[in-house]
């Protein structure tokens, strides 16, 4: 009988270490220790079973007073045996062959017929301890159904609510004054930016004091960026609302920081000291610049990671894209033309030049009227100034780095036999692919085409007028004549 009372002991603390709720053990003058309480919600501890304690031993026994439960432990589906004894009341004990998932499975369907909560506590994000429990198996759950385990068997023992797990990081971007945008989907990416601007990122989430069974007693924030982006190394961290003293540790041609926080010791006899509560919050911001390295149509990815305890850490990851436009220049015949001369603005009258450089390449006349090659030109960074863009021997003008949008051309100059153009050229909205623009030249002087009068006309005029003033020197000599 021993043997079973021992298995039936193994078997409870089995259960309070499974999903949805769990039991406990208490003494007439016991306590039970909740640790890792979560604000604000409230525990609810219920008496499942008697328990009589001799020494090591333990038996448990139910009075049978909620006719509805008794009727449950009696049923063939039980996980226990109830056997009448001379107190009236029934000896329960373990069925062969049953396990912890059984017992639980069966004491949470039968939470509405364990009668009152007898007793109940708030969390308040640390540790609660609830004292004067009868003898007994207890029954622990939350209002929110959150997991309670208990890693002790004693009269008096502590359990550690491990329902809240810690969740991944939520991670948003956004680009100068934008809006806060979180994962926006491959190829339709709503957050781009310019080569050169300003990406501010936010990251927001929770820890607990436990993880699992396990306490934490460290988080490890580490963030990567891809290679066409520049840290601005201003990491600020606040959690529950309070800036942190941290210094990140920067590798990865900086593009790596990794910020260590302490958030429980251990000392040598076990006892734990938590410098945070459960949940705690933390915020961290920090912003990076679009450098020239930026690939084009292909996101430049930024990579946050939340590890506790040094165990598998939790990603989320953002990504901001550039785009480039190109300009085929040919005239009415598409002919390429070299030496056409531009400006790039944001609108189609008036609105803000955007300044461009040459991107280099070392191939003979680049960025010349005789370049052989396409003409390259960047989005500038702060502090670069700006060059007017020329069309090449292939008539190509490429500019790179560019957000999401719609921009116009202003020809400033023509190539040699061709009219200016008079008004911008507008620059096809990208959305999500490159754009590509032609722009026509027409010649200087317009010679007639097939069917027109073209010059004519001013010669037939000029012969009109030869033969009229004939005639008005005729006639003035035949009247001076009879005169």
């Amino acid at each position: 009988m021993n043997n079973v009372k021992k298995t039936l002991a193994l078997v409870l603390v089995a259960v309070m270490m499974m999903a949805l709720s769990v039991s406990a053990f208490a003494a007439g003058d016991g306590t039970i220790t909740i640790q890792n309480t979560v604000k604000a919600k409230t525990y609810e501890v219920y008496k499942v079973f008697d328990a009589t304690y001799s020494g090591t031993n333990v038996s448990y026994t139910y009075d049978g007073t909620n006719a509805t439960f008794l009727a449950a432990l009696l049923d063939e589906s039980s996980p226990f045996t109830a056997t009448a004894n001379t107190a009236n009341s029934y000896n329960i004990a373990l069925k062969d062959g049953k396990t912890a998932s059984d017992v639980s499975t069966f004491l949470t369907a039968q939470k509405a017929n364990l009668g009152s909560a007898v007793k109940t506590a708030t969390g308040n994000g640390q540790t609660q301890t609830l004292n004067d429990l009868d003898y007994g198996y207890y029954y622990i759950t939350t209002t929110t159904g959150s997991l309670v385990t208990i890693n002790s068997a004693l009269k008096d023992v502590t359990v550690i609510d491990k329902n809240e797990v810690i969740p991944p990081p939520d991670k948003a971007e956004k680009v100068a004054n934008g809006t806060w945008t979180e994962e926006p989907e491959s190829g339709n990416e709503s957050t781009t930016g310019n080569i050169g601007d300003t990406v501010n990122y936010k990251v927001t989430g929770s820890f607990n004091r436990y993880e699992g069974l396990d306490p934490v007693t460290n988080i490890t924030f580490t963030d990567t960026m891809s290679a066409g982006l520049t840290p601005n190394k201003d990491v600020v961290i606040k959690i529950n609302g309070t800036a942190v003293s941290v210094t990140p540790t920067y590798s990865n041609n900086d593009r790596t920081w990794t910020v260590e926080i302490t958030t429980a010791t251990v000392a040598d006899d076990g006892t734990i000291t938590f410098n945070y509560e459960t949940p705690s919050t933390y915020e961290i911001t920090y912003s990076a610049v679009i450098n020239e390295n930026a690939k084009i149509a292909d996101p430049e990815n930024n990579t946050f990671t939340l590890k506790y305890n040094n165990e598998a850490g939790k990603s989320d990851t953002t990504e901001v894209v550039s785009y480039q436009i190109k300009l085929i220049k040919h005239d009415s015949s598409d002919k390429v033309l070299a030496g056409a001369k531009f400006k790039l603005y944001d609108a189609e009258t008036g609105g803000n030049e955007i300044p461009v450089v040459l991107v280099a390449n070392n191939s003979a006349n680049y960025g010349t009227k005789d370049s052989t090659v396409d003409n390259i030109y960047r989005h500038a960074k702060t502090g670069e100034t700006g060059v007017e863009m020329v069309t090449g021997k292939t008539g190509i003008i490429v500019v790179q780095g560019l957000a999401n949008g719609t921009y116009y051309f202003e020809e400033t100059e023509a190539p040699e036999g061709f009219n200016k153009l008079t008004e911008r050229t507008d620059a096809t909205t990208i959305n999500g692919d490159n754009g590509e623009i032609e722009v026509v030249n027409q010649s200087g002087t317009e010679l007639p085409s097939t069917g027109g009068i073209g010059t004519t006309i001013f010669y037939v005029v000029g012969a009109l007028l030869v033969v009229g003033a004939g005639v008005v020197l005729v006639t003035r000599r035949k009247v001076d004549g009879e005169n």
